[in-house]
């Protein structure tokens, strides 16, 4: 009955059918050529923004997509510092997933917490891509820091004027990574140690611990540590390989026992579970024995840790982020390993 009245109404049964309703006032975009489609693909592979917006970006920039790469990076990048603009002074809480970088160069070691907020977007390579960034330019920021620091870790103004290899600011990489990933992106925790220059043989150890693969040059996971100590024993000093498996051990030591404070040689070993003292503690390859005696067995007298670092994703690190003893004599006021 329907259709006879519609066809009665436009003129019996051999009228035409009433036009279709268009209830969209956006114009249809034009269709993408089969020359243009490779190129559609190669956009969306390079920035990992949708289709649409790809799609948007070569119709802009007439069909050239380093044009439209250019274009949509530009974009990515503003709308990702217009994003943290409107975080900063927020009520919301700061995200807690993310990575922790570690990179250990010599006898310096830095380490990096970035966080965001799904584990989805920490598990992508582009967002892993800025962890290595973030942990190679602390590095820089060891490599040109006053001879006489042992340990750092960066305040805010630091982490802004931190530079990518490059020499390009790396707070607009994390701009860029924002707006690509659509989601917060920002650098926690920074900090590094290393042996003083010239003040004779010692060692870095670096671990990182989860659930990303071994990689180089910057171990990732959602724990991370770094770990310094010096030789004090008269030359010839132990094995450089002895040195860095037993710094890398005792990295590993610190990960998953988080001491607090280092300890003093003569620290007995503790017995409590909740042992604060890294040396009193008993080491986790060797329960028998503590931390302390561990190195003793290793070097007798002349092996001396400094002091250690300990990130976690989500978690704030101790004052100053440092628990050190030995480095804090050297260091300067906020550079100092102070217990807590």
């Amino acid at each position: 009955m329907q259709r006879a009245a519609l066809r009665a109404a436009w003129g019996g049964r051999g009228a035409r059918a009433p036009p279709a309703r268009c209830f969209g006032s956006a114009p249809r975009p034009p269709p993408v050529l089969p020359a243009d489609a490779e190129a559609l693909r190669e956009l969306r592979r390079r920035t990992g923004l949708p289709w649409v917006r790809c799609r948007e970006a070569l119709n802009r920039c007439g069909g050239d997509r380093e044009e439209a790469e250019r274009w949509l990076l530009r974009g990515a990048q503003q709308w990702g510092w217009d994003r943290l603009s409107l975080e900063e002074g927020g009520s919301r809480p700061p995200p807690t997933q993310g990575l922790v970088g570690v990179v250990r160069r010599g006898l310096a070691g830095a380490m990096v917490e970035l966080s965001c907020d799904t584990d989805f977007v920490a598990r992508t390579p582009q967002f892993q891509r800025l962890v290595e960034l973030a942990a190679l330019a602390t590095m820089s920021h060891c490599q040109a820091a006053p001879p006489h620091l042992s340990e750092h870790l960066l305040g805010q103004e630091e982490l802004e004027q931190l530079r990518v290899p490059g020499g390009g600011l790396l707070s607009e990489e994390l701009a860029l990574g924002r707006g690509l990933l659509a989601e917060r992106v920002s650098l926690r925790h920074a900090g590094w140690l290393r042996v003083p220059r010239g003040g004779g043989a010692g060692f870095v150890g670096a671990y990182a611990h989860g659930w990303v693969p071994p990689r180089e040059p910057v171990a990732m996971g959602t724990h991370g540590a770094l770990v310094t100590g010096e030789v004090t024993a008269p030359p010839p000093p132990p094995p450089p390989a002895l040195l860095e498996e037993l710094g890398r051990q005792v990295a590993q030591h610190v990960v998953a026992f988080a001491p607090r404070e280092l300890g003093t040689p003569e620290d007995p070993p503790g017995q409590e579970e909740g042992e604060g003292r890294l040396l009193a503690q008993p080491f986790l390859l060797r329960p028998g024995v503590s931390v302390g005696q561990e190195l003793g067995a290793r070097g007798g007298e002349g092996l001396r840790l400094r002091g250690f670092l300990r990130f976690r994703c989500g978690e704030e690190p101790l004052p100053h982020g440092l628990g050190g003893g030995g480095a804090a004599a050297a260091a300067g006021p906020t550079d100092r390993a102070t217990d807590p």
